[in-house]
């Protein structure tokens, strides 16, 4: 093995190694490269430019912003990166952002307060633009009221407490719906699969699962909600604890994707079939609701939509433009083969089709 100390990455090279290799002066040279070179002549605005090319020198974009007062970067903040959900949020946002020559710096936050604030603080030490937080609360936001918000445009997507623009889709009435359908397939006992109690995410469907029991007078059986984590696994845990332990449930109604494809792997695993003993419904409507079988019944939210319009939002904002307090988005009901029963007479082609509902409604 060589005795020779590691190499350390090349420098980048500076303003003073253009000056040198051009003959000029560091201000001369900044005057050439920022546009303000009027009154230099030609001959040496153009030793310049060769020099900065030769060396592939560029201006610091950080500095440049800081003189203008801007930086021209957001940070999109999201619970989960490997969620699908949050996928076509990012691209929306980062779609937008592009063409208006912004850069998103992506956050995960894993739902975790500290870490979400910590998150908050490095923009701030980047002198970020915006924030946009995606995914719904935590703990009631108590953990980010105190922080200098005016240095920053901020936007929410999903439901939170902090008083900023949000984006957002009726939670409650997009469950309340996935329960009407459940009814009309002549589900009576509905596992329903939550999220953790802290997240506010989680308190917004469960209130929407709570009034699709009372619009069909069917009383609320707390041992027929579990906890889970939006993932696989706990949805696959939560139908195998109650399974073991004798409860007695037709539907299942989960309050993600993953969490319902974990619940149909346990329910085919114990011999149980899938719409026929027990119907499944979902939330998000991620790309893997189509592709498993059976398919998927899940409530769709437009996830490209949320993202593009929190940028609008935060251009806006800068702008000096108003901003609506809450920009509401509607949201379907895409029906797949998991929730067709036969007790209903529903067709088993493989064809899935849309039940929608106003916000009116």
């Amino acid at each position: 093995m060589s005795d020779e100390p590691a190499r350390a990455r090349q420098q980048k090279p500076t303003a003073k190694a253009v000056a040198e290799r051009s003959g000029v002066s560091v201000t001369t040279v900044s005057r050439v490269l920022n546009g303000r070179a009027e009154v230099i002549p030609e001959e040496t605005r153009e030793r310049v430019l060769v020099a900065a090319r030769e060396l592939r020198y560029r201006p610091s974009s950080l500095a440049v912003s800081l003189r203008r007062g801007y930086t021209k970067t957001i940070g999109l903040l999201v619970p989960d990166i490997a969620d699908a959900y949050f996928h076509q949020i990012a691209r929306g946002l980062e779609d937008a952002a592009w063409a208006e020559g912004y850069t998103v710096m992506l956050f995960n936050t894993d739902r975790i307060a500290e870490k979400e604030r910590a998150c908050v603080e490095v923009l701030y030490d980047q002198n970020a633009d915006a924030v946009v937080f995606a995914g719904g609360g935590v703990d009631d936001d108590a953990h980010l009221r105190d922080l200098p918000w005016d240095l920053m445009h901020v936007v929410t997507v999903g439901p939170h407490k902090l008083p900023f623009p949000s984006i957002r889709v009726d939670d409650v009435g997009a469950v309340a719906l996935a329960m009407d359908h459940l009814f009309e397939q002549e589900c009576q006992h509905i596992l329903c699969i939550t999220g953790r109690e802290s997240w506010l995410i989680n308190s917004e469907r469960t209130k929407g699962y709570r009034q699709g029991l009372e619009s069909h007078s069917v009383p609320y059986d707390p041992a027929l909600v579990i906890n889970g984590s939006f993932t696989v696994q706990a949805g696959y845990e939560a139908v195998d604890r109650a399974l073991d332990s004798g409860l007695t449930f037709d539907a299942v109604m989960a309050f993600n994707d993953y969490t319902a494809v974990g619940a149909m792997q346990a329910l085919t695993e114990r011999g149980l079939r899938i719409p026929d003993d027990v119907a499944v419904v979902g939330c998000d409507d991620i790309p893997l609701a189509s592709l498993v079988s059976p398919g998927l019944t899940s409530v769709s939210f437009p996830q490209y939509d949320f993202g593009r319009a929190a940028m609008l939002a935060v251009l806006d904002h800068a702008a000096g433009r108003s901003v609506a307090p809450v920009t509401e988005f509607p949201y379907h009901l895409k029906v797949r083969e998991s929730s067709l029963r036969r007790a209903a007479g529903a067709c088993r082609s493989g064809h899935e089709h849309t039940e929608s509902r106003n916000k009116e409604e």
